[in-house]
């Protein structure tokens, strides 16, 4: 592959120059209110299976994806009342919910488990951009699978030039945990990660709204 593009995020064409990659099935980096992430049209196998070579990612760790809205995710995964109302509380924003499968999507998303992780992002530039796209995008973070978070957007350049098609760069992010997952499968629900959101704070939400 030839060097990587490079983009800002504040750069009006950035969205539509992401999009038009995505939908030829292109690997884009991106930035999010947390970590960058490896993105890719999550209905597309080829391309998720492009993710999983990208990050050296093993197979049988399923792939969390982000969507628009509300509507987009009632569309893929079955709503319980709990998660509608923890949406109301933290979205958009850093908590990543993993409910029951609902739309068929390539298996590597789920690696066969039927429940699938999504959480609705913040950040300005992927507003617009699914706003052209209109389809879950994947949302593994940027970096090589057991390395470290990459916040440094030099970093990113030097570990993904030339394995992915488009660099969205936003700068150095802020330090980041990433997001705080809960599985909304399991009785009770359980918090499988603390990123951003106090895992204290979020099951005493929790407990206060099953």
């Amino acid at each position: 592959m030839p060097l990587t593009e490079v983009i800002s995020a504040k750069d009006a064409e950035a969205p539509g120059t992401a999009a038009l990659v995505l939908k030829k099935g292109g690997i884009i980096v991106y930035p999010t209110e947390t970590l960058y992430g490896l993105g890719a049209i999550a209905s597309i196998n080829d391309s998720v299976e492009r993710i999983f070579d990208i990050k050296g990612r093993p197979h049988g760790k399923p792939i969390p994806v982000l969507v628009r809205d509300r509507v987009m995710l009632s569309e893929i995964a079955e709503v319980s009342e709990l998660a509608s109302s923890l949406a109301n509380r933290f979205w958009p924003g850093a908590l990543t919910l993993i409910l029951k499968q609902k739309a068929n999507l390539p298996k590597p998303i789920t690696c066969g488990t039927a429940k699938i992780a999504l959480r609705i992002s913040a950040h300005p530039f992927l507003q617009k951009l699914f706003d052209l796209i209109n389809a879950p995008l994947t949302s593994t973070s940027a970096n090589l699978s057991g390395g470290e978070n990459l916040r440094d957007s030099d970093r990113l350049f030097e570990t993904f030039n030339g394995k992915v098609d488009l660099i969205i760069d936003s700068g150095n992010i802020p330090e980041s945990r990433g997001s705080t997952i809960v599985d909304l499968t399991l009785d009770p629900p359980q918090i499988l990660r603390e990123g951003d959101i106090n895992a204290k704070m979020l099951k005493e939400f929790i407990d206060g709204n099953s």
